[in-house]
């Protein structure tokens, strides 16, 4: 039995392959959930994690969105959050 050709790519050629499907499948979405481990580090982005009882995603709004925000998020704070799925992309190569 033969088998068929497979095309074999490299970590960062899959990475941006799964990016490019979440960035275009997932553009504009909301989703609800509680906040957790919110870190504001000095940069004015903040991190954290939003999840429900069975999954958890981590998140980031950028400074420039953050500030329009009306409240203060904090941990256990329950909330509907609209953005986009983005996957990043380590910019450096490892040795």
């Amino acid at each position: 039995m033969r088998l068929p050709f497979r095309y074999i790519l490299t970590v960062s050629e899959l990475t941006r392959e799964i990016k490019d499907i979440l960035e275009m499948q997932f553009a504009d979405i909301l989703v609800e959930g509680e906040i957790s481990n919110l870190k504001v580090p000095p940069s004015g982005h903040i991190y954290f994690t939003l999840k429900d009882d069975f999954s958890q995603i981590r998140v980031v709004l950028f400074k420039n969105q953050a500030r329009s925000l009306r409240f203060s998020p904090e941990d256990g704070l329950h909330v509907i959050c609209r953005g986009r799925v983005s996957l990043y992309e380590r910019g450096e190569s490892i040795n």
